[in-house]
């Protein structure tokens, strides 16, 4: 019951722009296949916008291209339009606030330093250490590859609600490069193979690039920003955290009791997340990795959306702990999940 008060909680996009957007890739309409290489064959969606789609997001896209072209100076987050800040310490800059501190253009350098716009693309809500394994030979993933990797190689990823069907607006980020991106001469199908990173958020509305192959969005990267506790939570989530190593090897015993899993199977997915983390959040983190891993074991309730969504490291190992607890109830027979 803590799970799922956690999912319907957390796992809810509140963007009403993303009912149905990411890469062309992933949206619902011309069913099409990408195959998954490291987990059971899924039917998922065509790279190419469908008219419908692209009717739902016309105003919204040309009204911000219009505005990036007339506000070279500004940015638009979450609605709000903020000026370029700038070192300069000349007074005659009208862009340069005289009044902040220091210590407050520190701050708003922070800010600003976790914003970006990148491609994203709706497939799974994959958490930071999972890895994935997907491909397609849809020509306008192709063009999104090429996107990428003439930039910086990051894409934003993002999943499903599990109960609304809606995306979700967190994710987390990937970098793919020419080292990890195949092509199969034979059938054109283009192969990445990827690794979660970096939490974000998406803000506002996305746009089609200028090919219309596949969307952009504004995203807040997540991992530094400052988050609200009270003391008793920061305390009760360090004790909770204290406790996950014991949970963790009872998991294991259990999973391995009811052949879930054999050892050497386990140790490729703990390998592939790495060690358990010291800090409380991340050790959260992983958990929900353990727990839900790709390909997915079937002895956990979906727990990466309403992790990805959790609003601080105290509500995470909240999540964390009853999620573990209840799929070692469920393997054990006391309670069953499914």
């Amino acid at each position: 019951k803590q799970v799922m008060l956690y999912m319907l909680t957390f796992g809810t996009a509140n963007i009403n722009a993303f009912h149905s957007i990411a890469t062309p890739a992933l949206h619902p309409h011309q069913k099409s296949h990408i195959v998954f290489t490291n987990q059971p064959h899924r039917s998922c969606s065509n790279l190419t916008p469908s008219n419908d789609y692209s009717k739902t997001l016309t105003s919204s896209s040309q009204q911000q291209k219009q505005t990036r072209s007339s506000t070279s100076n500004s940015k638009h987050y979450m609605g709000v339009f903020f000026d370029e800040w700038s070192d300069a310490t000349d007074s005659s800059s009208a862009h340069t606030p005289q009044f902040l501190t220091d210590y407050d253009k520190s701050v708003l350098a922070k800010m600003k330093s976790r914003h970006t716009t990148m491609p994203i693309m709706i497939l799974d809500a994959m958490l930071p250490g999972q890895c994935l394994e997907f491909g397609s030979n849809d020509p306008k993933f192709l063009k999104l590859i090429d996107h990428v990797l003439d930039g910086n190689g990051e894409i934003g990823m993002i999943g499903l609600n599990p109960y609304t069907g809606k995306p979700l607006n967190m994710g987390v980020s990937f970098t793919i490069t020419k080292d990890n991106v195949k092509i199969n001469a034979f059938t054109g199908q283009v192969t990445i193979a990827i690794r979660g990173e970096k939490r974000f958020e998406v803000q506002g509305a996305p746009w089609l690039d200028e090919s219309d192959s596949f969307y952009l969005a504004d995203l807040e990267i997540v991992e530094d920003r400052a988050e609200i506790m009270s003391q008793e939570q920061k305390e009760e989530a360090k004790r909770l955290s204290s406790e996950i190593p014991s949970l963790v090897e009872q998991w294991l015993e259990q999973v391995f009791q009811s052949g879930k899993s054999d050892v050497d199977g386990m140790r490729e997915r703990m390998n592939s997340i790495g060690p358990m983390p010291d800090t409380v959040g991340e050790r959260a983190i992983w958990v929900g990795a353990l727990i839900n891993p790709i390909p997915p074991l079937g002895v956990c309730l979906e727990i990466r959306p309403a992790m990805l969504a959790c609003k601080n490291d105290h509500q995470r190992m909240q999540l964390a702990i009853a999620a573990i607890q209840s799929s070692i109830d469920h393997l054990s027979g006391k309670r069953r999940l499914f």
